[in-house]
């Protein structure tokens, strides 16, 4: 008992004393009363190399559209496919001379990166192929296989600080892209169509079935990528309807189908040019970490030199620590990533398509301070773990696999409106960092621990 007490008192201490300043120390010796318990420190060197990922597994609800081009690191390009919700058993009211005066698509957004007042131009087309309710999409999806692109439906230049608003109250800019009236007039025939498309507006599936979706990308312009949270399809027509007197009037009136949770959007991230700006070698002094979708950074730990040093020890702090260099402070550079996951490689597509969190035995989570320019990632569970195992000491029942190789990942943090965590998602938004790496000359990345001696059975 008084062991453990004493254990947990250092271990508090030596947390509450840790920052990401280089060179401290990071373990000490104690010795309450007349028993002595002994820490140590170990430091191990890693491995550590820069990978360039061509594509992620994207579940977010943000579409992402724009292209910027960073000195450093290169360009992003972001476009997106989305299909549309149709409410069940759907109709268009009576429609003098059938005719759909217009059609527009709303893209609303509150954020943008980049250069706000960079002229775009966004265009759109009709997809051809039909996404896959039920499948997970990457980022590297073949738009060629959707889209043949022969036809634009529509485009419109805007710059997204003077995007207009007047369309919405709920958002703070809107994007507002008018369509071909052909493709609208024939939407609203097909839909009171019962022998050609019979059933097609009569829920989800089948309207999906029918309508694909839309492409949209932009085809001028570069320096911003705007973050839409909702977007809505319109057609808009005159509709005959009774005054309060009973006189027959016109009126202008419009039907939206609007992009939700119940369809498929799918963002696609390029980096056309990434490999021409950051040529990469496994001896780099510098690493890099890339969103979205450009570079993680792999990390192999030297498991069996850790297992054969600390052999019948308690790990009672393990500290990885991930250190910023070389800051891009330009008015447009790109800011380090907010938060890293660190997780074993294998688990990249699975941990992120079960809407997980980290665990902090194959997965870890460290946030960014600004203050001290690094994460901090605390494996001491799992390294406890991996010593257990390795000295026979795991009890019968409890599942434990060791690994070596890890990927550092940019994350995003989806919450609740109560601020509950629910998971973590590959981040979306455009972010970079350079990190020192295990072979850096000056300050390698490594792993730093606290250990101590196993209490004798025997006291």
């Amino acid at each position: 008992m008084r062991h453990s007490f004493y254990l947990a008192v250092l271990a508090l201490a030596l947390l509450g004393g840790y920052s990401c300043t280089d060179g401290e120390s990071i373990g000490q010796s104690i010795q309450p009363g007349q028993d002595l318990v002994l820490t140590d420190t170990a430091t191990f060197q890693l491995n550590s190399q820069t990978v360039v990922v061509d594509s992620i597994l994207q579940k977010n609800s943000v579409a992402v559209l724009g292209e910027y081009t960073d000195a450093c690191f290169g360009t992003t390009k972001a476009d997106f496919m989305a299909q549309f919700y149709c409410p069940p058993a759907f109709s268009f009211p009576e429609i003098p001379d059938n005719n759909i005066d217009s059609v527009f698509l709303y893209l609303y957004f509150d954020d943008c990166f980049g250069n706000n007042a960079s002229l775009l131009e966004a265009s759109v087309w009709q997809l051809t192929g039909p996404l896959d309710l039920d499948q997970a999409y990457y980022t590297n999806i073949n738009v060629a296989d959707y889209c043949d692109r022969q036809k634009k439906l529509g485009s419109v230049t805007f710059t997204p600080a003077t995007a207009d608003n007047r369309w919405t109250s709920q958002y703070d800019y809107c994007v507002r892209i008018p369509l071909d009236s052909v493709f609208g007039q024939q939407f609203y025939l097909d839909s009171r169509d019962s022998v050609n498309h019979p059933g097609a507006f009569s829920d989800v599936r089948h309207f999906i079935e029918y309508f694909n979706g839309l492409y949209v990308s932009t085809t001028y312009g570069n320096g911003a990528i705007v973050y839409i949270s909702h977007i809505e399809l319109e057609f808009c027509y005159d509709y005959r309807l009774k005054n309060s007197s009973g006189v027959l009037v016109d009126t202008v009136s419009a039907t939206y189908f609007p992009v939700t949770g119940e369809v498929k959007q799918v963002n696609r991230y390029t980096h056309p040019d990434l490999t021409a700006y950051l040529p990469v070698s496994a001896d780099d002094s510098l690493n890099y970490l890339y969103a979205p979708a450009g570079m993680f950074t792999k990390i192999t730990l030297p498991v069996g030199d850790i297992t054969g040093r600390l052999s019948h020890k308690n790990i009672n702090y393990a500290r990885l620590k991930v250190s910023a260099a070389e800051l891009d402070d330009s008015e447009w550079g790109m800011d380090p990533p907010s938060r890293l996951l660190l997780l074993r490689e294998e688990d990249i597509h699975s941990f992120f398509a079960g809407y997980s969190l980290p665990d902090d035995l194959y997965s870890f989570s460290a946030t960014y301070s600004t203050s001290d320019t690094c994460f901090v990632f605390d494996l001491s569970t799992y390294l406890q773990k991996l010593i257990r195992q390795a000295d026979g000491d795991l009890g019968a029942t409890e599942e434990f696999t060791p690994y070596d190789k890890m990927l550092l990942v940019p994350v995003t943090l989806v919450q609740n409106t109560d601020k509950t965590s629910l998971y973590l998602l590959p981040d979306y938004r455009p972010s970079a960092v350079k990190i020192r790496s295990a072979a850096h000359p000056g300050i390698p990345m490594k792993l730093e621990l606290v250990h101590s001696d196993k209490p004798s059975l025997n006291r």
